[in-house]
């Protein structure tokens, strides 16, 4: 086992995991001041510009001429589904369920990667990781609802099926996603993906509830939504992409569960939310599935 090199590998994945978690504690502050889709439109416009800014310091932008226009049109549409679809599904779940339940459904997204990798890029999964993978949403479903299973009433059924979408969503994203940065600059893919998905939700959420209210959400609001495009959209999906062209899909989705830990502990250090027992065994058994299904003889 190669221990030094794939460490690094899986740097960025990790901050990624990071960055996303903090979309939870941060994306909940939001909320009460601007619509969900306003969110979403604004997050992916703003990782785009910091995208498109970098490329153009680092003198990458004109590697976007060596791209084939097929390889140009599936960035494209990447957006399309791994950017606005997702956005719009998350939101609109989170809108008719628990944070919590949206989490463990949107989770399931680590095991249709698995499912698809082995379909249509012929990854393997030995038992080793298809254990390692049921023993991480175990523990994720143990730092969900680490502070008891009771959801006061019933589960709008709709709202699940929005986070089981959503969880598609990004299985097909990084899948499709995958095969463009075998071939391609990753930063490249990531700005043409998110640039449709920019203009599509943008599209969609001045024709639905309207831009205009965004400049009464206050300085506080905007300066969240710049951390959180930057970070949790303009890093964190071109460091996922970076580790897609170096691992294979599988094995580095495994890496997404961390999320939920990350984010139950950014819960608690911005907005005081507090934890039981289960969170730390929960913890636990994400961190051994993680080495279990990462874990190469």
């Amino acid at each position: 086992m190669r221990k030094s090199g794939s460490s690094l590998l899986l740097l960025p994945i990790l901050l990624a995991t990071l960055f996303w978690a903090l979309g939870h504690p941060l994306g909940r502050i939001l909320l009460e001041k601007v619509h969900p889709f306003q969110l979403g439109t604004m997050t992916l416009a703003i990782g785009f510009l910091g995208v498109l800014l970098y490329l153009a310091a680092a003198r990458r932008l004109p590697l976007l001429g060596r791209m084939r226009g097929g390889d140009i049109a599936g960035s494209l549409a990447l957006g399309v589904l791994g950017f606005a679809a997702y956005q719009v599904l998350t939101f609109s779940a989170l809108a008719r369920i628990p944070a919590s339940v949206n989490a463990i459904l949107v989770s399931s997204n680590v095991v249709l990667i698995a499912i698809l990798s082995a379909i249509f890029l012929k990854e393997s999964i030995s038992w080793q990781r298809a254990a390692g993978i049921l023993i991480a949403f175990a523990g994720v479903v143990l730092v969900t609802f680490n502070r008891g299973f009771a959801l006061g009433g019933g589960i709008d059924l709709t709202g699940c099926a929005f986070s089981l979408l959503a969880a598609l969503c990004f299985a097909l994203y990084t899948i499709l996603g995958k095969r463009l940065v075998e071939r391609n600059d990753p930063l490249l893919v990531t700005a043409l993906a998110l640039f449709a998905g920019a203009l599509l939700l943008g599209a969609v959420t001045a024709g639905a509830v309207g831009l205009s209210s965004l400049a009464r959400a206050g300085a506080r609001a905007w300066w969240l939504m710049v951390l959180l495009g930057v970070s949790m959209i303009g890093f964190a999906y071109p460091a996922w992409f970076e580790t897609l062209r170096k691992l294979p899909a599988s094995r580095a989705s495994v890496f997404v569960y961390l999320t939920p830990v990350f984010a139950v502990i950014l819960s608690f250090l911005i907005l005081d939310e507090r934890f039981s027992w289960m969170f730390y065994l929960g913890a636990a058994l994400v961190l051994g599935g993680l080495a279990l299904a990462s874990w190469r003889r």
